[in-house]
């Protein structure tokens, strides 16, 4: 197996670190313990703990849908539909802790001025997902996409804060994929 570089020493062991504890509980000298580095070193490639959260999560993304397109492979109109809403709440259900951190980097943004950070992770999330809902033959694809992440990430709100009691996840998946459909 090939030798993980410094910079994704460090991505892995903050995305280890932001999955166990809360994002303002995490400090940068944890961060380069874990990853083997020193504090220097991590500056070197991420000048602020917000900038390598964020690059965390565009990380996340990117191997979500890097999955996503594998799982695709070979299928086509409602099966590719029910593969991205089942992949939305396979997010949603396995990762609870990412809807923290996802709000804890959000809030973060906000706090710092830098909510515009947030057009490039919306950017490769819309034009991904509206490209497979286009190809699926689903109407009105970058609308339905703005609409598929909206329920996506209140549902995940709402998974978050009932601890999964709130709704049954394969009667909300089923009524997500009529949206998609109608």
């Amino acid at each position: 197996m090939k030798e993980l570089n410094t910079r994704d020493k460090i991505l892995r062991a903050a995305t280890e670190l932001f999955s166990e504890k809360p994002y303002h509980e995490t400090s940068v000298g944890e961060i380069a313990k874990r990853a083997g580095v020193s504090k220097g070193a991590l500056f070197h490639y991420f000048p602020s703990k917000y900038e390598l959260a964020r690059q965390v999560l565009l990380g996340i993304l990117d191997a979500w849908l890097k999955r996503l397109n594998e799982r695709l492979k070979n299928l086509t109109g409602d099966a590719k539909i029910r593969a991205v809403v089942d992949a939305l709440f396979e997010l949603i259900t396995e990762s609870p802790k990412l809807s923290r951190f996802f709000l804890e980097v959000y809030e973060e943004s906000l706090r710092l001025g830098r909510g515009a950070d947030w057009d490039e992770f919306y950017g490769r999330y819309l034009g991904s997902v509206s490209e497979i809902l286009k190809n699926a033959g689903v109407a009105n694809p970058e609308r339905k996409t703005v609409l598929l992440g909206a329920l996506v990430d209140g549902l995940a709100l709402h998974h978050l804060l009932s601890g999964g009691r709130l709704f049954n996840v394969e009667d909300m998946k089923e009524e997500v994929f009529r949206i998609l459909k109608g």
